[in-house]
């Protein structure tokens, strides 16, 4: 058994209930999750995704018994910077002109 996490988007998950079902796979929703009994998941949904054209959606893998499907929304959207070199994540330009000098990055 395999739970689908559909992020609280109820439309999605019964319709990837609808495509798991008509690819005969054993598949029912609770809320906007989707619980389906079958193998290489991840593909299945990768091909949801593709075959339904629902762009920027993306698979995350959380366990082997449990995914997520949701829209992928860039950090920098909620006003967070990212260090550009190894990816860490801070709240404001201060703290991230101290974090580049952790690399060893002078900035004057």
């Amino acid at each position: 058994m395999v739970i689908i996490d559909c992020a609280n988007d109820i439309e999605i998950a019964a319709d990837l209930a609808n495509y798991l079902k008509s690819h005969h796979f054993e598949a029912k929703t609770e809320e906007s999750s989707v619980i389906v009994n079958g193998e290489n998941i991840e593909q299945i949904l990768e091909s949801f995704l593709a075959e339904t054209k629902r762009q920027g959606y993306k698979v995350r893998k959380i366990d082997p018994a449990n995914f997520l499907l949701a829209k992928e929304v860039p950090i920098e959207d909620f006003g967070f910077l990212r260090c550009e070199m190894c990816g860490y994540v801070v709240s404001n330009e201060e703290e991230l002109l101290t974090h580049r000098r952790a690399h060893g990055i002078q900035l004057l």
